[in-house]
């Protein structure tokens, strides 16, 4: 029974070989011999030169003289075969080593070559691969081997044997205790690591319980690609450190017993006490040779030993999953992941600020590259954390830790673990001083107001106070108060605050001890102050009050932080230019190895930049935070008229924005494909009105939308840092987003000879001629809407129509996809631009009614898609206001507010004064 399938298919190679020889010689030497005895050599003894030659030519056609001819035709293909077969046997044998590490080198030689010469390849070809079939090892077979009296090394499995649907520590204790809960899965898998001298029979022996089911392992392995580059072709041929899954069903009873560990049991002494005198057969032989009783103490050995290899596995792959804690900007500069998620958070701000109040193609301001990169890892750390299993198509890299929550504030790292600002909250304070140490404030600073920027509309929890002086060498350029930190004009008011934050948790505090609090007691007297951070530099006069203050810090509460003056009674640390902290004093106390945050003053600017930005500042003046106050009031007189609100209540509910729908216009499909990215990605082929692909993984449309957004194509490695693809994999990564492409739209289309991806060098792009987008009609026909200056606006009025009938969501709608954010708002400022502009000339023109309704159909589907678009609002209002339209008016401006309330801003006093005057608008009309 074991040798049958390794007999058959020795048989089969032998009757191969000798089928094969047969016809090759039969070709060789009996054509010849036939030719010969049937017409001789066709040429004549008596031709002596090229004249008689001519005559006999000349001669007319005769029967002999027919068979001559053809004879000779004979022979010259004889000897071309001849040619053919001398010149196969040359290649074969100079292929050789590739035949014996792959076979399809045989079957991809044939396919290369024509049909009169595949016969002579056909015929030497499968000799020699029938006669390296039959030399072949017999420790290579799917049998194993007949000796009975031979005890093999057991088979080595990967520590542990990891299911692809759990976790190593799972998968181990399911095999280790045999169950319910290891039954109730329907199919599971295990990874298996191949040693020398394994057979798919022995395998699946082991694993499936009966060597007959090793074809399962061969069907599920072998288009699997291994580490050197070879496949599972052949099922007798197997090489160590090849990774086979093995497929366990539901009822496969997973218990120690079936799998052996690694190293053999030592050979009992002659004189020890058994039960039985046989000796206890290995897995591997058969079943009759088998003790039916398991040993408890080997079961228990392999048990624990089992355990500590999963135990092992399991803290490699959390030290391998665990992403980095601290980000490199720029040089000479690094922040921790979680003020990168403050950044991120500052970034989405920024854009929702500069989209609000744009004017009309006026310059978009760029992102500063350090945000960006810091922005990436924090979207990068904010995915879900899932491991990556066999049928995934792509392998991201590895993000980095998961920041932590929005109102930590974090300083430095050590041993890959951000640490808390808390650290500094100790009594008697800290005094940094050395090269770094401004640097390290400085980082210190953005931790904490980017951590603002993560909690918005809230409060933010932790609040610095800094003297201004100290402020402009820091990061300057920002007001006096802006979110989280507060700039005093000397020291002594910086140190009146933080006194005054400790009389406030004093008073909190006592009031949470007592029982009945007072009935008078504010809600804002019971909000949580949250911590403060005091960092200052003082001179000597102050040095005490500071010390003082210092005294009473503790976490959650208060941090005193002085820079390069020493602080009697403080913790002293030397910062070095790379953030290394060390401490002066022996009872100095931080983490091991801290490595304290720190950034350049350039990269401090930046930042800076885009946090004044998410809040629709700009890197001011001084002197800006007091002038706002005085342009806030005289233009908040209005809104004091505005307090009667309830007169339109009863109508406002009623009234609807705009009912009409928004613009459609219904585009012919050209091409076999049509990709949509305004909006959600969907794929439609043509001559089906539902969209195709629907089954797609959210990996492939994101390489279809990176695509679609850049038409003239992509490199490998450009593709590859948008979708973080882990280095080294981008190529099979790539081929497998092109095949899913390829299978999805070959099936909807029918089209087989063309690729819809043209895949040039190192080149991607969609292909021109099969493919074609939204994007693409939404660019071409809103470039030629305003082109000329001589089409009338009636015109421009027609192509803007058409071109944001493509525009049905921002670029690729529901994806966050970090790249895309450019992307998605360049296009979203075309949109808006061409809206604003036709508005404008509705508005200042004499326009009829069908035109500033049409404009106002723009303006709402825009609305509907931005409502923080806060130019959109205002025109509309506007031309609501001119058609009498006061209560759609209304509505638009009350849904403004409703949206801009939810991310903590208000409307410009200039769009409240639009729906301010009511009153008067009805007089002077």
């Amino acid at each position: 029974m074991t040798h049958h399938v390794a007999l058959r298919e020795r048989l089969t190679a032998a009757v191969t070989a000798l089928g094969t020889l047969a016809v090759t010689l039969a070709l060789l030497a009996g054509m010849p011999y036939v030719l010969w005895q049937a017409a001789g050599i066709p040429w004549p003894d008596s031709v002596r030169s090229w004249h008689e030659l001519g005559e006999r030519l000349a001669q007319p056609v005769s029967d002999p003289l027919v068979i001559d001819l053809l004879a000779m035709a004979g022979w010259v293909c004889w000897a071309a075969f001849t040619f053919t077969v001398v010149r196969e046997i040359c290649w074969y044998a100079a292929h050789l080593p590739q035949l014996l590490h792959d076979r399809r080198t045989h079957h991809d030689h044939v396919a290369t070559l024509s049909l009169k010469s595949s016969l002579a390849a056909l015929c030497i070809g499968t000799l020699v691969v029938a006669l390296l079939s039959l030399w072949r090892p017999t420790t290579a077979s799917a049998q194993p081997p007949s000796h009975t009296n031979e005890t093999r090394q057991p088979i080595a499995a990967t520590a542990p044997l990891t299911p692809t649907t759990t976790d190593p520590a799972t998968a181990t204790s399911r095999r280790a205790l045999p169950g319910p809960a290891a039954s109730a899965e329907a199919v599971r898998h295990i990874e298996y690591t191949v040693v020398e001298g394994d057979t798919l029979w022995d395998i699946a022996t082991v694993h499936l319980g009966d060597g007959l089911k090793w074809p399962r392992i061969y069907a599920l392995n072998k288009d699997r690609v291994q580490h050197d580059g070879d496949r599972l072709d052949d099922p007798d041929l197997l090489r160590a450190g090849w990774q086979l899954t093995i497929p366990l069903g539901p009822h496969h009873p997973a218990s120690p017993a079936t799998i052996p560990t690694t190293t053999p049991e030592r050979p009992m002494p002659d004189d020890a006490p058994q039960a039985a005198p046989a000796p206890t057969a290995s897995p591997m032989q058969p079943s009759r040779y088998r003790n039916p009783a398991p040993d408890p103490q080997a079961e228990g050995r392999h048990r624990r030993s089992t355990s500590r290899q999963a135990d092992n596995l399991a803290g490699r792959s959390a030290q391998m999953a665990s992403g980095p804690a601290a980000i490199d900007v720029g040089e000479a500069s690094l922040i921790g992941i979680t003020t990168a998620a403050g950044l991120l958070a500052a970034r989405r701000y920024w854009y929702i600020q500069q989209r609000r109040r744009r004017e009309p193609e006026a310059e978009v301001p760029a992102l500063s590259p350090l945000v960006d990169k810091a922005a990436q890892a924090a979207h990068a750390a904010a995915q879900p954390r899932r491991q990556h299993g066999p049928e995934d198509l792509i392998v991201r890299r590895t993000p980095p830790q998961p920041p932590r929550t929005a109102d930590s504030v974090t300083i430095g790292v050590s041993d890959n673990t951000e640490v808390s600002v808390d650290v500094l909250a100790t009594a008697g304070g800290y005094t940094w001083n050395g090269p770094g140490a401004e640097g390290a404030a400085r980082a210190l600073l953005t931790g904490i107001l980017t951590a603002a920027e993560r909690q918005r509309p809230n409060p933010p929890h932790t609040k610095a106070v800094v003297t201004e002086d100290l402020a402009d060498r820091l990061l300057p350029g920002l007001p006096p108060q802006f979110t989280a930190l507060t700039q005093t004009p000397d020291i002594a008011q910086a140190i009146h605050l933080a006194e005054q934050h400790l009389v406030t948790h004093a008073r909190i505090h006592d009031d949470r001890d007592t029982p009945t609090p007072s009935p008078a007691a504010g809600h804002s007297d019971q909000t949580d102050p949250g911590s403060l951070i005091l960092m200052v530099a003082p001179g000597a006069a102050h040095v005490g009050q500071v010390q003082a203050v210092a005294a009473r810090s503790r976490p959650g509460v208060l941090a005193v932080l002085t820079l390069g003056t020493p602080l009697p009674g403080a913790e002293h640390w030397h910062i070095a230019a790379d953030g290394a902290a060390t401490g002066s004093s022996p009872r100095s106390q931080h983490p091991n190895g801290l490595e304290l945050f720190h950034l350049t003053p350039d990269a401090g600017r930046e930042m800076a930049e885009v946090l004044l930005g998410a809040h629709g500042q700009r890197p001011c003046l001084p002197v800006l935070p007091n002038q706002q106050p005085s342009s806030r009031e005289g233009q908040s007189q209005p809104p004091s008229a505005e307090e009667p609100e309830p007169e339109p209540d009863p109508t406002e509910p009623a009234a609807p924005a705009d009912p009409r729908p928004a613009p459609t216009f219904h585009h012919r499909q050209v091409k076999p494909v049509r990709l949509h990215v305004l909006g959600p990605v969907t794929l439609y082929a043509r001559g089906y009105e539902d969209p195709v692909g629907t089954n797609l993984r959210p990996d492939v449309h994101e390489f279809l939308a990176l695509l679609a957004a850049h038409p003239t194509g992509l490199v490998a490695s450009d593709i590859a840092d948008k979708l973080h693809l882990e280095p080294g994999t981008e190529q099979n990564a790539l081929k497998n987003l092109r095949r899913a492409v390829r299978r999805a739209l070959r099936t909807a289309t029918g089209i087989t000879a063309q690729e819809f991806i043209l895949h040039q060098g190192d080149l991607h792009k969609l292909h021109p001629e099969l493919v074609e987008s939204d994007l693409a009609d939404f660019t071409r026909i809103l470039k030629g809407a305003f082109s000329n200056n001589g089409d009338s606006t009636h015109d421009a009025l027609n192509a803007v129509q058409e071109a944001l009938g493509h525009y049905r969501g921002p670029f690729a709608q529901g994806a966050d996809h970090l790249w895309a954010d450019a992307i998605r708002e360049h296009l979203t400022t075309q949109a808006t631009d061409a809206a604003l502009r036709l508005a404008h000339q509705a508005e200042r023109t004499d326009a009829s009614p069908q035109q500033q309704d049409a404009v106002l159909t723009l303006l709402e589907h825009l609305g509907a898609l931005h409502p923080d678009h806060e130019r959109l609002t205002q025109h509309a209002i506007r031309l609501y206001q001119v058609a009498g339209r006061h209560d759609a008016a209304r509505h638009t401006y009350t849904r403004l507010e409703r949206h801009l309330a939810d991310l903590g801003l208000e409307p410009d006093p200039a769009t409240r004064a639009l729906v301010t005057p009511r009153g008067h608008s009805r007089q002077m009309g």
